[in-house]
């Protein structure tokens, strides 16, 4: 595994790109479905979180777009049908990701 010097000391590259990798998709996937679905707004926000995630290059940089995709999956929307099923895939992933973050560097806020 690649790693980097930096403010949180030895920093996993993989991470960020396991990121991606794993969630990325399921995003893609969800903003389509809220498209066909007529959901702009929701759509709207998830494609900004998926901006956040595809310019992260650190680990402290995933931060964001986790805590934004908890956020509006605990409070802001409630999504119905095979959005709800992608939201809580990817939502799934990102506390496993946020989990091994945590083991590894000490701290994700």
């Amino acid at each position: 595994m690649r790693t980097v010097g930096g403010p949180l000391g030895d920093i996993a590259m993989d991470q960020v790109t396991n990121a991606r990798n794993e969630i990325e998709p399921l995003l893609t996937q969800l903003i389509q479905q809220l498209g066909i679905e007529g959901r702009a707004t929701e759509m709207a926000v998830y494609s900004r979180i998926q901006r956040y995630l595809r310019s992260a290059k650190h680990n402290h940089e995933l931060a964001r777009p986790f805590s934004d995709l908890s956020t509006t999956a605990n409070v802001c929307f409630t999504v119905p049908g095979e959005a709800n099923v992608l939201l809580e895939r990817i939502i799934e992933k990102a506390e496993v990701l946020v989990r091994e973050l945590e083991n590894q560097t000490g701290a994700i806020h």
